[in-house]
C-alpha cells in the first residue's frame, strides 16, 4: 500500500514538474460547431460526442460538421485450405465542415488500416476487432483535431 502510494506521488510530481501540458485544449481550437450531422452509428455518434467537447463555445468561427465514417474487413491472405488467416480493417472517416458565415466547403477524408490475424473461436475475434476499432478510431480523432485547429 505504502509502494502504491508512493508511485501515484511520484508520478504526480514528475508529471507537474516536466511542464506536462495535454495535447489539446478548447482554446487551440478557434471554431465554434454549432451542429454535427452524421449517420447514426456507433462510430459516428462517438466521433460527434468527442469533437463537441473540444467546440469552442465562445469563438465567432461558426461551422456546421458532417461526419460519414466507413470500416470495413477484407481477407489479406489464405491458409493452403483456403480459409482465411489474415484480414485487413480498414477505417475511413470523411468530414465536411461548413463556414456559416460565408458557405465556403472544407472536406477532408482520414484513413487508418490494421491487420488482424484470424481466429477460431469467433468471439474473441469480434471483440478484437471492436478494441482495433476503436484504436483507430483515437488515432483518426487526433487527426481530425489537429486539423480543427489549423482551421482558420
Amino acid at each position: 500500500m505504502i509502494k502504491k502510494n508512493f508511485i501515484i506521488l511520484t508520478v504526480f510530481l514528475f508529471l507537474n514538474s516536466c511542464g506536462f501540458t495535454p495535447i489539446f485544449n478548447v482554446e487551440d481550437i478557434n471554431i465554434n460547431i454549432s451542429k454535427i450531422d452524421f449517420d447514426n452509428n456507433k462510430i459516428n455518434r462517438n466521433f460527434a460526442k468527442k469533437i463537441s467537447a473540444f467546440s469552442n463555445q465562445t469563438s465567432n468561427n461558426l461551422y456546421d460538421l458532417y461526419i460519414n465514417s466507413y470500416s470495413t474487413k477484407n481477407i489479406a491472405t489464405k491458409d493452403s485450405k483456403g480459409n482465411p488467416s489474415i484480414f485487413t480493417l480498414q477505417l475511413k472517416v470523411d468530414i465536411t465542415l461548413i463556414n456559416n458565415n460565408n458557405k465556403k466547403e472544407l472536406k477532408k477524408s482520414f484513413f487508418e488500416n490494421i491487420n488482424l490475424n484470424n481466429n477460431d473461436d469467433k468471439f474473441k475475434l469480434k471483440i478484437t476487432e471492436d478494441t482495433l476499432i476503436n484504436q483507430m478510431s483515437q488515432k483518426i480523432l487526433l487527426d481530425i483535431l489537429k486539423f480543427l485547429a489549423s482551421v482558420r
